[in-house]
């Protein structure tokens, strides 16, 4: 018997940028550096990246930090995207997964929202890592039947979710199928829940990486039922642990990936090299519109919700006010595009080749047997940019937090905005005062102003 173990490390940040002028603001807080991008990049990315741990560990990188990466700091993107070939020249199977492009609930997104969002992550990771992905992470785990099945039509094949996402008991040493509705399965890893919560949580814990193996990773090997393959143990945890949340756990990660784990005869191995050798026996299934942080259906990304410290009645108020946006601009998009091109939405999923940097607007358009200058052209490219900001508007960080006078709410405010604003300039329409009339109504707990008087001036 061989026993694995992956670490997996989700690594993400909201899109920080202001979409009108693609520049990230200063923000508050993240001094010395001028926004949290630059910190947690100096904190955790760089020196991750540095001393070979994404190598040897499992991770998804989000695709809006990567863009950013990629404009701002190449060289630790490029260090990264070597590490997944690294693993690839190593073992045959890469290390890296993939992530939906916006960070979007994807059980609270319409079917057509996160076909593009699941379509648009693709195709980044395809143009960053040089493969299709096997794997994906959810945004905060977030699953249900339709979302697997959406994962499945984009020729992914596993996900890693939280025991308590699974419809019953489970042994989360081995993978499991699940069954879809379309007589497909879908193949979910179940992450070590209490032993996750200790390395994302309890610095003192990690504090010696032998220490670690024998305490926490070892017993985990024990009364492992005969039969059963391999038995794997996974801890997953937002990348940021490493170095930005636990100041130095760069350093035992790389103690425990290149030599504690080895000399206690384990094996770190990534999701997608233990499942080629270990395809899953088992079967169960998942709890609909689940999540690794919030029991209560997907609530803290909608209304008030226990998980949600102060108060979020405000959410529910916001999203309604997007979910209105986002109807009033697809059907102005159908509108302008009728007559120009067959399928608008085909084409928006095509857009993220513009939007990743793979092709330039002019050509892209050329590519499509559109006109690269000229009325239809210009109607074209403003829906484009509108898609992309009335998506990244969606982003789970918009809702994820205590309050809406966050920065993360801002920015999801602030692309709705721009939007907004760009449909306006194209048909001649009030769409932004509609919205912002909307915003008059959404009031948090921390202050009585409203959103639309936070942020009124926003995505100008």
């Amino acid at each position: 018997m061989r026993r694995f173990l992956t670490v997996h490390g989700h690594f993400y940040q909201p899109p920080r940028e202001d979409p009108a002028t693609g520049q990230v603001p200063r923000e508050p807080g993240a001094e010395p550096f001028h926004d949290f991008n630059e910190k947690i990049l100096a904190e955790c990315y760089r020196p991750n990246a540095e001393h070979g741990n994404f190598d040897r560990m499992s991770f998804d990188l989000g695709p809006t930090l990567g863009l950013w990466m990629a404009r701002h700091h190449p060289a630790v993107l490029e260090r990264i995207v070597e590490a997944d070939r690294d693993a690839v020249r190593r073992t045959g199977h890469g290390n890296a997964v993939m992530q939906s492009f916006h960070h979007t609930i994807l059980p609270l997104a319409t079917e057509r929202d996160r076909h593009t969002e699941i379509a648009w992550g693709v195709r980044w990771f395809e143009h960053t890592f040089g493969r299709h992905p096997k794997g994906i992470w959810l945004p905060e785990t977030a699953v249900d039947l339709a979302t697997l099945e959406a994962c499945a039509d984009a020729g992914l094949e596993f996900t890693i979710l939280s025991p308590e996402q699974a419809a019953g008991p489970v042994d989360t040493r081995f993978a499991y199928r699940v069954p879809l509705p379309s007589g497909r399965t879908f193949t979910v890893v179940f992450y070590e829940g209490p032993l996750s919560g200790t390395v994302s949580f309890d610095p003192i814990s990690t504090d010696s990486a032998p220490a670690f193996v024998d305490r926490f990773i070892l017993p985990r090997f024990v009364d492992v039922p005969a039969g059963s393959g391999d038995p794997l143990v996974l801890i997953a945890s937002d990348g940021e642990v490493y170095g930005h949340h636990h100041r130095f756990k760069d350093y035992f990660l790389q103690d425990l990936l290149y030599r504690r784990a080895g000399e206690a005869g384990i094996e770190p191995v990534s999701l997608e090299h233990y499942l080629a050798l270990n395809p899953p026996r088992r079967e169960t299934g998942i709890r609909e519109r689940s999540s690794w942080g919030c029991p209560h259906e997907l609530l803290r990304w909608r209304g008030d919700c226990a998980c949600t410290p102060g108060g979020g009645h405000w959410k529910a108020g916001l999203r309604a006010a997007f979910d209105a946006l986002a109807e009033r601009i697809d059907a102005l998009t159908d509108q302008q595009a009728a007559g120009i091109v067959p399928d608008i939405w085909a084409l928006r999923d095509r857009y993220v080749d513009v939007v990743i940097g793979a092709v330039e607007l002019p050509a892209w358009l050329r590519s499509h047997g559109l006109p690269e200058t000229g009325p239809d052209a210009e109607i074209i490219a403003t829906l484009m940019r509108a898609q992309q900001s009335r998506l990244a508007m969606y982003a789970s960080c918009a809702f994820y937090w205590e309050d809406l006078t966050r920065l993360e709410a801002a920015y999801g405010v602030r692309s709705a905005l721009h939007a907004a604003g760009l449909i306006d300039e194209l048909c001649g329409t009030d769409v932004r005062g509609e919205f912002t009339q909307r915003l008059a109504g959404v009031v948090g707990w921390k202050t009585a102003r409203s959103a639309a008087e936070l942020y009124a001036a926003a995505g100008d």
